[in-house]
């Protein structure tokens, strides 16, 4: 019986395949609307995770701020953290700032970060080549690029490499290291892949106004990062003189960012659902148009015999044939909408595991809702009427 009806309800809906082609174009859509945006909030998700890995989720950055702008730390301050803060373990002071870098007749602007010499650990800063700042590089005319920097400033035929001589400002730098391309990291307020890493007596020599106004740090094992703020408040605040520190942590950071994520996902599928809601009212409009047109054919049937729930029955198997259609053609259009959007993005492919089935599922539920109207509209019908109808 159910098998009979549903290939009746196929044939229906092929003698009138335009319109059957329309309805299910608006459920596909709808559900590759809310798939595809599931999988690209599951992506933006994954990729916060994987930047924030690759710095690690133990790390603090410490600003200091003042009513003028920036403060400043006093560098024995910020070196003692280690041995007066318990739960930090260790700390790298710098500063930033930026100008022009040139290369044999090539110029780019580049951020300028002045630091110590254990900056690339607590940064963990992978080297391409060479070596980064070590404390014996403090007055020496010494300087490390970033990959992106590096790229811009080399030629066809004179790349960059470990020895090249650069010019910044009035003096002459020679490159002692090259950093590999990391990602970038939403902690630190350069990009590590365009800057050009000076010591501290150096950067204070190239910028226009060198204040040692930022450090990061990295918590010993198992470390509240509130308790460490507190200690780090009590430990450095009282040096600040008229500035204030603020410390921010990377948990902190992506539990913020975690919450954006959440919020953008709900408000893209909001916006799917919109579209799936479309296509099924879609498909009430092209089955109450069914439902006039086949008045005459709902008449014989129930004058010949045919109980109303048979009726209701057809045209409920006609609206879930379109919606299992469009949810499948949806779900295909949905993972290929995520592939593009991981095209686009330069993210790693990374799919929801509920998008497929959440999407599949809600179009189904809708196309039968919008279905059940017309389906019940046409078993009321009364057989007379309906004979009579042309």
């Amino acid at each position: 019986m159910i098998r009979q009806t549903l290939m009746e309800a196929a044939g229906n809906l092929m003698a009138a395949w335009q319109r059957s082609l329309l309805a299910l174009l608006g459920i596909v859509v709808g559900a590759g609307a809310v798939i595809a945006m599931l999988h690209a909030g599951s992506m933006a998700r994954q990729e916060t995770i994987r930047q924030f890995r690759q710095m690690g989720t133990d790390t603090l950055i410490l600003r200091a701020d003042s009513p003028s702008g920036l403060g400043n730390f006093r560098l024995g301050d910020i070196e003692s953290v280690p041995q007066m803060v318990p739960t930090v373990r260790e700390i790298a002071p710098f500063m930033i700032g930026g100008g022009p870098v040139a290369f044999e007749g090539q110029t780019r602007n580049a951020g300028f970060l002045g630091a110590t010499d254990s900056f690339d650990d607590v940064a963990r800063l992978p080297m391409a080549r060479g070596r980064f700042l070590s404390a014996f590089d403090r007055f020496e005319l010494h300087a490390v690029l970033g990959s992106e920097l590096a790229e811009q400033l080399s030629q066809p035929f004179s790349p960059i490499r470990v020895g090249s001589q650069i010019r910044v400002g009035r003096y002459v730098f020679t490159v002692i290291g090259i950093v590999e391309p990391v990602l970038m990291n939403p902690m630190l307020p350069v990009d590590i892949n365009g800057t050009l890493f000076l010591s501290l007596p150096n950067a204070r020599r190239v910028m226009a106004i060198p204040q040692l106004s930022m450090a990061v740090a990295r918590l010993a094992p198992e470390a509240d990062p509130d308790l460490a703020s507190t200690q780090l408040q009590q430990h450095l605040g009282p040096g600040l003189r008229d500035a204030t520190l603020n410390v921010m942590s990377a948990r902190q950071l992506i539990a913020g960012m975690n919450s954006q994520v959440r919020l953008v996902a709900l408000l893209l599928g909001a916006v799917g659902s919109i579209a799936l809601v479309l296509g099924g009212v879609g498909v009430m409009n092209i089955m109450l148009m069914s439902v006039a047109e086949r008045k005459r054919e709902i008449g014989i049937r129930l004058a010949i015999g045919a109980r109303r729930r048979d009726v209701r029955r057809l045209f409920l198997s006609e609206a879930l044939i379109l919606s299992v259609l469009g949810a499948l053609l949806g779900v295909a259009l949905g993972f290929a909408g995520g592939f593009g959007f991981a095209w686009m993005s330069g993210w790693p492919v990374s799919f929801s595991p509920m998008a497929a089935p959440l999407g599949a599922g809600v179009s189904l539920a809708v196309g039968v809702f919008f279905g059940f109207y017309p389906a019940v509209m046409a078993a009321r019908l009364d057989p007379i009427e309906a004979l009579r109808s042309e």
